[in-house]
């Protein structure tokens, strides 16, 4: 199963008594020097320090560690202002209470799902809030009854500045040592993600196979159209061509009567594709 991540950008202003804006590193942050720490940052960049780039199709993963006994909450904001509760959830692993020194993977390699970045293209942020006290954050965002994606809906208005407000609000009642924020950011391209190109075999054998998987959103037909078209410049020819609901298989001839079969399945609910190519050269 996977969930597709609708980008998030980040949140602003707050309170100044308990909460300031800073750099883009930050969203609201504590004034008073605490013993809890968090961090929060993305597969790609380790450091949780620069901006490393998705396009749409990649798959994103979050990981988070805090310092002590913690509660932690995850939230997307995406470059238009839309917030996503990521942290806690009702999918499995979705707890959020994490152990001291403990990294927390999100989704984890035990779990039934992925986040599939989607768009739109820009800039995007992902806050982690940690407390040492489970926070109530029924005001901005509650789980329907009827919620079939796993996730709670967030019902702050105003973006960036109204999260900020938000979670100032929520954070007030702790003593200031009880709680810290930090931010990772990270790019989404306006690219797609493209299918691998087919590595040349050199082997001396009539056939010859070549196979990939990957995710794309460029949708099957597209994908297939992605491998004919580079079999048609390498001078092939299309002779069969036959479509079904997830997959599209195609037989193409070369001038010499070498022969490639195309195979491409799309695998069902998801926009991960499975391609096989067989080559085979005449007697």
């Amino acid at each position: 199963m996977k969930h597709v991540l609708m980008t998030l950008a980040l949140v602003a202003g707050a309170s100044t008594a308990l909460a300031q804006t800073i750099t883009s590193q930050s969203i609201i942050v504590n004034p008073v020097a605490s013993p809890l720490k968090v961090n929060v940052w993305t597969a790609k960049d380790t450091t949780g320090t620069k901006t490393p780039t998705y396009v749409a199709g990649d798959r994103i993963v979050l990981n988070v560690k805090t310092t002590q006994d913690a509660y932690v909450y995850l939230f997307n904001v995406d470059q238009r202002g839309n917030v996503n509760l990521i942290l806690p959830n009702r999918f499995a692993g979705g707890s959020n209470f994490i152990k001291a020194n403990t990294t927390k993977s999100f989704p984890g390699k035990e779990d039934k799902f992925t986040f599939d970045i989607a768009g739109p293209a820009g800039l995007n942020k992902v806050l982690a809030v940690a407390s040492t006290d489970e926070l109530d954050l029924d005001d901005i965002a509650q789980f329907k009854e009827d919620q079939q994606t796993g996730f709670a809906t967030v019902t702050v208005k105003g973006g960036q500045n109204g999260l900020a407000q938000a979670l100032s609000i929520i954070v007030k009642p702790l003593a200031s040592q009880d709680w810290v924020t930090d931010v990772a950011q990270y790019q989404i391209s306006a690219t797609v993600a493209t299918p691998p190109l087919p590595v040349v075999s050199n082997t001396t054998t009539k056939t010859s196979t070549w196979k990939s998987s990957f995710k794309s959103t460029l949708g099957l037909v597209r994908v297939f159209d992605f491998y004919a078209n580079q079999l048609k410049r390498q001078g092939y020819e299309s002779d069969e061509i036959t479509n079904s609901r997830l997959q599209v298989v195609g037989k193409f001839t070369l001038y010499d009567d070498t022969t490639t079969n195309l195979t491409v399945k799309q695998r069902p609910g998801t926009t991960t594709y499975d391609v096989v190519l067989v080559r085979t050269q005449p007697q």
